[in-house]
């Protein structure tokens, strides 16, 4: 029997704002950790614990969330907080694992950034950085306007991330694979349409 998905409020980004996101709905499968965020979920999910991880699909992207609490009484929903985001799942041990790798690329991504920027003639001031779960979105938070010279320099700081990111990528998928069967017949093979999407991406890439 079908339900509908829990709701909860999940906090997201680094200046910990809160939403109203949807529980996972519906059974799907997947060997694979980053970048695919499918995973298997029983027809009616169970509830996700208060301070559990999550991954979430915001229109930036997925990204990591931490879950406040459930949200019981639909009908205090305000019409403002309507539009819901989606909970694909909990995060994983795999999951924790590269996002500690992805994190301290992270700040040092910031750190550069900051000390460029403080050294240069721009009045840009850099707060923090939100990244995304895909490894190759950096959202940079400025204190007041950035000038020109201010974006042009972490620019590139924020290109020399991604390029070190998705050899992270590359690595792991060659060590590692995507889970258990990865390249395999029952695994839907590396790079098809049956396959998983990390092999997917990381096959493509060259």
């Amino acid at each position: 029997m079908n339900s509908r998905p829990h709701r909860y409020l999940v906090q997201i980004g680094f200046a910990g704002d809160c939403y109203l996101a949807s529980g996972p709905e519906g059974p799907t499968s997947t060997n694979s950790s980053l970048p695919d965020t499918r995973s298997a979920v029983p027809p009616t999910a169970p509830e996700i614990p208060r301070h559990a991880r999550v991954l979430v699909q915001t229109p930036r992207g997925v990204e990591l969330g931490t879950v406040i609490n459930r949200i019981r009484a639909i009908d205090t929903i305000t019409e403002r907080d309507s539009v819901s985001l989606r909970i694909l799942r909990r995060v994983t041990h795999d999951d924790e694992r590269l996002i500690d790798r992805l994190q301290k690329y992270k700040n040092e991504a910031v750190r550069k950034c900051q000390q460029v920027l403080a050294a240069s003639d721009s009045p840009a001031v850099l707060l923090d950085v939100d990244q995304l779960f895909d490894g190759n979105t950096l959202i940079l938070h400025f204190l007041g306007p950035v000038d020109s010279l201010g974006r042009d320099l972490t620019d590139v700081i924020v290109q020399e991330y991604e390029n070190e990111v998705q050899s992270i990528r590359l690595s792991e998928l060659m060590n590692v694979g995507c889970g258990p069967g990865c390249g395999t017949e029952v695994a839907g093979g590396c790079g098809t349409a049956g396959g998983c999407a990390g092999c997917s991406i990381g096959c493509k890439t060259p």
